[in-house]
């Protein structure tokens, strides 16, 4: 029973010139709502805080990216946006800048590091950040701020999967969307003569490992380790393992081998390796040899199996890496047997006997064949877009030798990472370390860092509810951001402050409201103008009430005219939140109008 090749295969050519990954970042994979310090956190802020911690151990300003990319698998069910790119840049200070929104469903995450080194390697730019977010436990609330969630609830996943999946054939097959859960798992099986206890024992010994791993990093999602879980019901770990607390949810797969859904971001920057060291960053710069790709639709028989090899087959060719040189390995294991399919289809353990690694727990962090030190889709967690820079997130640390407990026994020289998404796309990834540009990685490291994941946009909202307007004031240059964010879009500076705003501003265009710009929901605001706002040096777009078609001609004779800010309430019965919107300031203009 082999599940044979793809039908197409391609060959890729070298990169024009040599890139490196020189920083990344990674929040937490949480679920965010379940903690109150971290309910309400967006889509900016988790984006912003990965993309910000990039730079700092990159040792870069946002000045010195020239663009960015931008991954989310789903950002309209999550996020209620279809241009999510758009929509943080102001976050980490990079506003203005070019950027591209892509979705590859799970595999996300290694794509965006294809599309930042190709970028790169092309000559266009020199220095580039790809990042990813995702909300796979809280989703957004039509109609309100952003910091305001619900849960993403079984049923809900279960209708929105469908969308990855073609319309005109496979959903209305019924097989293609359910069948990847347990068919690589049964075809390894069946194709090596294993029995269902001795598949059973080896992708429980892979759920041991990956909690192990995780039971170390203090950003998984999960660090309970199962030996506890089992101490806990007076049980051996083998025997809990086995039980009605890790039932079979289907042919093969156990609870222990599914995806923890949760939310997170991942960012890294990537440079070309001569700029890298021609600016004498202060990390090793790890070089992405090259990138493998395929993708097989979702009605493909044997689909992971078969793209997975030829990922791997593509970037093997390309690279001259020999499956002996892989020192590490890493796999988009939402579904757990994928570390298997990897690690065979690599050469990182023998065909047919991959099995008995996971089953002799050879495959965690201080094993000969360690794999997803991170913890994995299983136990790091599994924050769609943003899980496979996570991956590669790890796999810098381990390379550098800065992963802590979870470090493991050789420095790795040589890492592949194997991606996997929507049930079709698959990347091969190999990463490699120029000894010659090693660097004191451990004395790079950032101990005392201005950059932390807070809910400024609930603060925000908080603020307008007790009648204040925040902004954030750059420490460096004294701008303010209004409304707030991370960064300071005017020098890049990360080291902020609240302040309270003023509430005073002034307006220097009207837009006078028409049959295409007067939305029926503001018609208990009119009279009013959409004009661009000015309070204490930050402009915005907004409202102001009191412009009039009679009084507007007028007014453009006093530019800039005074306003004063105004706090409504907007929303439906239930479901309200304050916001801001401009009036005239009749006493400011009183004055003025005497000055002429």
């Amino acid at each position: 029973m082999k599940p044979g090749k793809v039908a197409n295969s391609t060959t890729i050519n070298p990169y024009s010139r040599s890139v490196s990954i020189i920083g990344v970042g990674c929040t937490p994979f949480m679920y965010t709502m379940d903690n109150p310090e971290t309910n309400g956190l967006t889509e900016g802020e988790l984006f912003g805080y990965a993309a910000l911690k990039a730079m700092e151990d990159a040792g870069v300003s946002p000045k010195e990216v020239d663009f960015y990319f931008h991954g989310q698998a789903s950002p309209l069910n999550g996020s209620d946006y279809i241009t999510p790119n758009m929509q943080v840049a102001n976050w980490f200070g990079m506003k203005g800048k070019g950027s591209i929104h892509h979705s590859e469903a799970c595999c996300t995450g290694y794509l965006a590091l294809e599309q930042a080194v190709n970028a790169v390697a092309s000559g266009k730019y020199n220095c580039v950040l790809s990042g990813c977010v995702e909300f796979a436990d809280g989703i957004a609330v039509k109609g309100m701020p952003a910091y305001v969630h619900e849960k993403f609830t079984m049923d809900k996943l279960l209708e929105t999967t469908a969308w990855i999946y073609d319309r005109a054939y496979t959903r209305q097959m019924l097989s293609g969307p359910v069948i990847c859960f347990d068919d690589p798992a049964v075809t390894y099986q069946r194709q090596y003569g294993l029995t269902e206890e001795e598949m059973d024992s080896a992708m429980i010994g892979m759920a041991l490992a990956s909690r192990k791993n995780a039971s170390k990093n203090p950003l998984a999602v999960n660090q309970v380790p199962y030996e506890e879980m089992a101490k806990q019901m007076g049980m051996d770990v083998q025997t809990f393992m086995r039980s009605q607390f890790n039932p079979k949810m289907g042919h093969m797969l156990r609870v222990s081998g599914m995806e923890l859904k949760c939310d997170g971001a991942a960012a890294v920057i990537v440079a070309s390796t001569e700029w890298a060291v021609k600016h004498n960053l202060p990390h090793t710069p790890i070089e992405v040899l090259g990138i493998g790709s395929a993708a097989c639709e979702g009605n493909t028989p044997h689909l992971e199996i078969r793209g997975t090899e030829e990922a791997i087959r593509q970037v093997y060719d390309l690279t001259d890496v020999k499956p002996e040189e892989i020192d590490l390995l890493y796999a988009n294991d939402f579904i757990i047997s994928s570390q298997l399919i990897a690690a065979e289809a690599s050469g990182y353990m023998p065909r047919g006997e991959g099995w008995k690694y996971f089953v002799e727990g050879r495959t965690a962090y201080d094993g000969d064949k360690p794999i997803n030190t991170n913890g994995g889709r299983t136990s790091f967690g599994h924050a769609h877009a943003a899980s496979g820079l996570a991956d590669i997130y790890e796999a810098v640390l381990q390379m550098r030798g800065l992963a802590g407990e979870r470090q493991v026994k050789k420095l790795p020289k040589t890492t592949l990472l194997r991606g996997f998404g929507g049930g079709q796309n698959l990347a091969a990834i190999i990463l490699r370390t120029d000894e010659a540009l090693r660097k004191d990685d451990q004395a790079a490291v950032v101990t005392d860092s201005p950059i932390k994941l807070e809910t400024a946009v609930k603060k925000y909202y908080e603020g307008l509810e007790a009648g204040k307007i925040y902004g954030r004031k750059c420490k460096a240059c004294g701008h303010i951001e209004w409304p707030p964010h991370y960064a300071c879009n005017e020098c890049g500076c990360d080291e902020m402050e609240w302040v309270e705003m003023s509430g005073k501003g002034t307006i220097e265009t009207i837009i006078l409201p028409a049959i295409l710009n007067a939305k029926p929901e503001n018609a208990d605001l009119m009279p009013y103008a959409l004009t661009s706002v000015t309070m204490d040096g930050s402009s915005q777009n907004a409202i102001v009430q009191g412009v009039t078609k009679e009084n507007a001609e007028e007014l453009w004779a006093l530019m800039p005219v005074p306003v004063k800010a105004k706090i409504i309430e907007r929303g439906q019965p239930g479901s309200t939140y304050k916001t801001v919107i401009f009036e005239l300031d009749q006493e400011e203009l009183a004055k003025k109008k005497a000055q002429q």
